[in-house]
Order: C-alpha cells, then sequence, then structure tokens
C-alpha cells in the first residue's frame, strides 16, 4: 500500500534498502561472485544513484580508483529497467570500459540476479562492414593496388567468419582507403531495398538495440544521437538510437571536449581530397573510385557503346568530370596553400600562435585577422572559385545520374545501383564541403565562436585546416541533455577540483536556476585503496622553474634518479612534445648504456606501446597526452609516475585563449576558474596512472615547484589522495624514494 502510494506521488521507485541490501555482507553478491567484498564506498555511491533515479534528478559523483563505480550505477541501472521498462544508456569514454562493461560486468550482474535482460554495445553506423560496398569491392579487386589486395585478403577471411561485422573485431587495422570501399555510410545506404539487407550486420545491431534495456555507447554516439534529437525536437521516439530517458555517463570529465569538439566546424584540404579519391583517381598509374567501378559495370553491358545515349556517357566521365575533378583538385590546393602561408607568417609574432604539439601549428582567426588584405582579396576570392567548382562538379556528379536512369536496361539499373546511390551521396558532400568553406572562410567569425587555422606536418602528409567552435557549450548542454532526460549521473574519478564540483557545473552548465528546480546531487567518493602507506609523492624543492632555461637539463638529471631508484617500472608524463623529445634526446643513450628498455610515444601505436612496456623488463615510457589517462598498469610492472611539469593547458591554444577571454570580459577570474581546475583535473588523472589494485604501491614524482612555491599549488595537493608526502632537495630524492621501496616491499607479497 504505501509503495503504491509513493508512485502515485512521485512515479516509479527503486527501493534503496532492498538493492543495497544485494550487495551487503549477506547480499546475493558475496554468496554468488567469487572475491566479492562489500565496499562502503560503492554503496554510497549507490544510493545517490538510486536517488537521482527515484528523484529524475542529475547526480555528479567523483568515485576514486576502486570504488567499484560500475557496479554502483550498473545495478540501479538493471533493476529500473525490469521494474519499470525504461531503457538507461551507459556513455563511456574509452573503448577498454565500453568492453569491461559488456563483457564482465553486465554478465555478472545479471548472473548473480538471475534475471532475464539484455545488454548490448552500439557503435556508430560507420564501424560495421557493408555487406553491399564489400561483394562490389570484392568484384572491383582488379582495380586496386597489390597493398589493398593483401588488405583486402585479410578482410575476406575475417568477413567470413565475422558475426558481428565491426570494425574493432577485425585483426588488423585497414587504412582509411580500405574501409572507405566497404565500410557502412547513413547517406549511401538503401535500407530495404539493399539485396543484403537481411544479413546487414548494422540493422542486425540496431534490431538488437531496440529489444534491449542497457544501451553501452561512446561519446561521440551519444551526442551524434543528441544532435538528431535537437534537429528534430523529438525526445521520445528512434533516432540513431532507440528512445531512452536514463542517461549514465561515465568518464564524465571528457564531456566539455566533446560537445566542443561535436558542435564545432571544420573543413580541411585532405577532407577534400579524400573525398575526391572515392569518386574518382589515379594511383600506380591505376584509375580508381566509383566513377571508374561505373565505368566498368556500363563496359560490361554496352561492350560496343553504339548508342549515342552511351557514348556521351563515357565523353562526360572521361573528359568533362576528369576536367572538373581536376579543376577542384587545383583550387584545394592552392586556396589551402594560401592559408598555410598566411598561417606560417602571422605565426611569427607569437601571439597568434605556436606549435602546440609535434608537427602542428595553430593560429587563432581574430576578425582583424579576416580583414587582413591577404585574407580579403587572395584568400576569400581563391576560396570561391573553390566552391564554384565544387558546385560544378556536383552539379555534373547529379547530372549523370539522371541520364544513367534514361538506359533501358533492368539489369544494369538494378546492378549499378548501390555505385550510382554513393555517387549521388558524394555529390551532395561536395555542396556541403562548400558550405563549410562558405561558412569558415569567407563569412567573418561570430562573437560566441572561436575560429583558428591549423597547420599539420608529418613525414608522410601535411594537412591544413580551418575549424570553429563554441566558446560556451553549456547552453547547449541544458538544453539538449540536462533538461531533456529524467535521470542523469555523471561519474568519474576526478570530477572535482579542490574537492568541490564548481568547475565542471559551470562549466556544462549544472545549476539549478537554468534547470527548472531538478534535483542535483553531489558526492565525493574516496578510494578505498590505503594511499597513506601504498604512495609517496616526491618533490624536489631546488629545481629551476619550468620556464626557466636550466628547467630541461635539471629536471632530466632528475628523471634518471628516479629511474634508477625504482630501477624501472616508470612513466614519464610530459605536457608536450618537445619537451618528450628533448629529455628523451638527453637521456636516451645513458639509459640503454645501463639497459632500461626505452619507449616513446609515437614510435607505435599507444595499444602497442603499452603491452610492450608491460612485458619489458626495466622499461620506461615516456608519454604525453594521451597517456596521462586510460591506462592501467596493476602491479610491479608500474612503480613509479614522473609528472615533469604541472598541465596547464598552452595560453596560446586558440580555444583556451578566447575562453579566457570570454570570462575576463564578465569581470571574472580566468585563472581560478578555469586555467587551475582544468590543470588540476588533469594532474590528478596522471596521478591516478599509479595506484590501480589494493597491492600496488609506488612513487609520484613532480618535478614542477610551483606545486609548492605558489599558493595555488596547494588546491593541486589537496586534490590529491591522503597520501605520503616528501618535499626535499633534489640530491635527496633518489635515497627517499629507495627507503619507501625497501618500507613498502611487504605489499608485493601480498601482506597487510
Amino acid at each position: 500500500m504505501e509503495k503504491k502510494e509513493a508512485e502515485t506521488k512521485s512515479g516509479p521507485q527503486l527501493d534503496a534498502q532492498k538493492v543495497l541490501h544485494l550487495t551487503g555482507s549477506t547480499g546475493i553478491f558475496c554468496r554468488t561472485l567469487k572475491g566479492f567484498e562489500p565496499r562502503k564506498s560503492q554503496q554510497i555511491m549507490m544510493s545517490h544513484v538510486i536517488e537521482a533515479y527515484n528523484d529524475n534528478g542529475i547526480a555528479l559523483i567523483e568515485a576514486g580508483t576502486g570504488t567499484g563505480k560500475s557496479l554502483a550505477y550498473l545495478l540501479p541501472a538493471i533493476i529500473w529497467a525490469l521494474e519499470h521498462k525504461q531503457r538507461t544508456v551507459v556513455s563511456t569514454h574509452t573503448i577498454a570500459l565500453q568492453e569491461q562493461l559488456i563483457q564482465k560486468d553486465i554478465p555478472q550482474i545479471i548472473n548473480a540476479l538471475n534475471v532475464d535482460i539484455k545488454a548490448v554495445l552500439v557503435k556508430g553506423m560507420s564501424n560495421n562492414l557493408c555487406l553491399r560496398k564489400f561483394q562490389e569491392a570484392s568484384d572491383e579487386q582488379l582495380l586496386m593496388s597489390p597493398e589493398e589486395r593483401e588488405d583486402f585478403a585479410r578482410i575476406e577471411a575475417w568477413a567470413a567468419t565475422t558475426t558481428e561485422g565491426s570494425r574493432t573485431s577485425l585483426p588488423m587495422m585497414p587504412s582509411i582507403h580500405t574501409w572507405d570501399r566497404i565500410g557502412a555510410e547513413s547517406d549511401n545506404c538503401t535500407h530495404v531495398k539493399c539485396p543484403h539487407y537481411q544479413r546487414c550486420f548494422f540493422f542486425k545491431a540496431r534490431n538488437q538495440a531496440e529489444e534491449a534495456q542497457i544501451l553501452v555507447v561512446n561519446h561521440h554516439l551519444l551526442f551524434a544521437d543528441l544532435s538528431v534529437r535537437a534537429e528534430t525536437d523529438n525526445y521520445k521516439g528512434q533516432a540513431i538510437l532507440p528512445a531512452y530517458s536514463r542517461i549514465i555517463i561515465d568518464e564524465a570529465h571528457h564531456i566539455e571536449d566533446i560537445a566542443t569538439d561535436f558542435f564545432g566546424d571544420q573543413i580541411s584540404k585532405l577532407s577534400i581530397l579524400r573525398l575526391l579519391g572515392r569518386i574518382a583517381s589515379e594511383k600506380q598509374n591505376k584509375a580508381q573510385g566509383r566513377l571508374t567501378s561505373l565505368k566498368e559495370k556500363l563496359h560490361a553491358f554496352f561492350p560496343d557503346a553504339s548508342a549515342s545515349s552511351v557514348r556521351d556517357l563515357f565523353l562526360r566521365m572521361n573528359l568533362e568530370m576528369v576536367g572538373l575533378r581536376n579543376e577542384v583538385q587545383q583550387c584545394t590546393a592552392e586556396t589551402f596553400q594560401i592559408l598555410s602561408d598566411f598561417l606560417e607568417r602571422q605565426s611569427s609574432n607569437p601571439a597568434n600562435g605556436e606549435e602546440s604539439s609535434l608537427g602542428e601549428s595553430k593560429m587563432r582567426l581574430l576578425p582583424y585577422l579576416h580583414q587582413d588584405p591577404l585574407w580579403q582579396t587572395h584568400i576569400i576570392s581563391s576560396a570561391q572559385r573553390l566552391i564554384t567548382s565544387l558546385e560544378k562538379y556536383s552539379r555534373s556528379l547529379s547530372g549523370l545520374e539522371i541520364e544513367l536512369q534514361s538506359l533501358n536496361h533492368d539489369t544494369f539499373q538494378e546492378q549499378s545501383k548501390g555505385i550510382r546511390q554513393e555517387l549521388v551521396s558524394f555529390a551532395k558532400r561536395l555542396d556541403e564541403q562548400g558550405s563549410l568553406i562558405q561558412k569558415l572562410i569567407i563569412t567573418s567569425p561570430e562573437r560566441e565562436k572561436v575560429r583558428w587555422i591549423e597547420l599539420f606536418r608529418s613525414k608522410l602528409l601535411s594537412n591544413v585546416s580551418v575549424r570553429d567552435a563554441d566558446l560556451d557549450v553549456s547552453k547547449a548542454m541544458v538544453d539538449f541533455l540536462f533538461s531533456k532526460f529524467s535521470t542523469l549521473v555523471l561519474c568519474s574519478a576526478t570530477l572535482t577540483t579542490n574537492r568541490q564540483f564548481d568547475f565542471i557545473r559551470n562549466r556544462l552548465g549544472i545549476i539549478a536556476k537554468r534547470l527548472s528546480g531538478k534535483k542535483i546531487i553531489e558526492s565525493i567518493l574516496d578510494s578505498p585503496f590505503n594511499y597513506a602507506k601504498q604512495a609517496l609523492l616526491v618533490i624536489p624543492t631546488d629545481l629551476p622553474m619550468p620556464q626557466e632555461a636550466q628547467f630541461i637539463q635539471k629536471a632530466t638529471q632528475q628523471i634518471w634518479q628516479a629511474i634508477e631508484s625504482s630501477r624501472g617500472a616508470v612513466f614519464v608524463l610530459f605536457t608536450s612534445y618537445t619537451m618528450m623529445q628533448s629529455c628523451h634526446d638527453l637521456i636516451a643513450d645513458r639509459l640503454k648504456e645501463h639497459r632500461y628498455s626505452l619507449f616513446k610515444q609515437g614510435d607505435a601505436e599507444r595499444q602497442s606501446l603499452l603491452s610492450q612496456f608491460k612485458a619489458a623488463p626495466r622499461a620506461v615510457l615516456f608519454g604525453t597526452d594521451s597517456f596521462w589517462e586510460g591506462i592501467d598498469v596493476a602491479g610491479e610492472a608500474l612503480r613509479c609516475v614522473i609528472i615533469v611539469k604541472l598541465p596547464f593547458k598552452v595560453p596560446t591554444e586558440p580555444i583556451i585563449q578566447a575562453r579566457t577571454e570570454a570570462i575576463l570580459e564578465q569581470g571574472r577570474d580566468p585563472f581560478t576558474e578555469y586555467t587551475l581546475p582544468a590543470a588540476i583535473v588533469k594532474f590528478k588523472q596522471g596521478f591516478g596512472r599509479l595506484i590501480r589494485h589494493v597491492k600496488d604501491r609506488g612513487c609520484i614524482v613532480c618535478l614542477d615547484t610551483r606545486l609548492i612555491n605558489k599558493k595555488y599549488g596547494q588546491q593541486f595537493i589537496n586534490s590529491l589522495p591522503n597520501c605520503q608526502q616528501s618535499f626535499l632537495p633534489a640530491d635527496k630524492l633518489g635515497s627517499r624514494m629507495r627507503d619507501f621501496y625497501r618500507e613498502t616491499h611487504y605489499l608485493t607479497k601480498g601482506r597487510t
């Protein structure tokens, strides 16, 4: 009776006591799940998730490593789905966490509860093999280069046995060009008209998603779905994902960056050239692309080309369309070369831009630069010529389809349908590229956005792009996410700064007055690991400041001391490629001489580097941005993490610079409100690489003395778990670390 009355007043409810009991000392998980132990922090988190479900609220939860946060949010989501027939979307940033949820965590819960519920990992359409395109590519292997044929043979062997058809299940990583030939794409999918529709991997996955109560996705797919819903004002039915009303966002500290990228626009030289290559190209004196495939079809069905209409088609494809394609290529090269020259000229002024990572330069496009005579004359006129050439090529492709439809040959019409559908979609994409050029190059930057030029160079290629993004994504987040769904849970090991949620709440718009009284729950749950025994934070007190000339030399000496004291098993985390390379050059020979195995980001793919690091004796890994998080190395394979410099974002990075100015214009302090909190979150991520298990131990060495010499440094330290701390002269660093390793050796034997 009481339960019915509660549901009448506030809608369906979860029985918190009943759910929490399941993970208690006498609950079903202790009885059925080997090694399961009740955790107080896990139960507290679960109670907040239940509260968010029951009260249609937003929960912000920082849960330290080892809390068991996935069970804390999955169990309420699963029971809610069972009792109330409402679907939950669980969104994560990393593939590793998605796979852990689907392959381990969710099956364990379902088995323990002995319930019938379906959870699926949903991937974007482009991750799926398209059987129609695959069959067409198989028929066109003579048009491929030897390398492409070799790639395709391996894909054929996989395609014969795969049950899911997902690119991530391939035993190799195909080239972008190869996957373009065979990957599913929404704008050239013929849906039920496709002869392979019944076997289609994407539509099978979509049907499974419609039957599932728990959908696991990545952040990009979640935002793609939100974008479709926002455009159509459809929050009740199918969009990219089936309808859902509850969302759990794990690894939520990435959300602002993902939203910034997703709501932004960009145009690049390579995006246009890649599209042109898919339409038609010549590689190693061999014609390729969908126009070439179409010509092969025409030759097969009209071998003598006697009909005037067929002769005209061949003339059009061999002459007119080749000329139009060459014109687009020429205009593209010209426009982006002028943009590159403009960036090079302007970036000689340090205020405009600098190299922010390996081979990459960025320059913010301020209104006064858009009015520069070079921009107004050369760049805009070149961009207009490029738009015109894209429009002509697009019209020619669209006109080609009209002429092909007039051919009186049913079998040809049927067997060329897929190729022609792709060419029509390519014509639309050419128009879209033209619209982006108009928006990003010809039109002046909007006040509420930031626009910039990027130049990337490597040994194999160079690329120039123009991008823009919203200065503030909080309004979009409120309008399209937080105000539209009943329950939202945002969790991560790093959501707070100085033990406050103010930073993420302000950046995302999670403020009561903007959310019509929606209940907002906050909770900080410290890791159950014993950091006071397991971890030591070491800071040399007498190193130069990072901006001083001697810093790299002195820092490298300290890196050497720390590596020697730890006997390898070390991550060295940098904030820039340039500094990483400089330290590497200074220390590499010495490490090799003393039989350390040195790995450096950029020398191999990240996962490969990590596997080699785990397997190698006396291993040392130098890494930048992507190694600060999402890396899990438990045990003695990682005993030391060295943070060379506090991870403040580059102040001349266009979007950082623009957001800083916007905060200043509002009379607020951008350092304390934006720059400092973002650095603390990143610092916590780097710190968190070390202790991943109850038996882990090790030292975190920070070589940036601002941590103890600047007033704000205490906020970094306050944001860390309660570990041992040693602030001491550089020449004492090694002996203090060695003492710590001797004192904690018992942890490696599993003693308490």
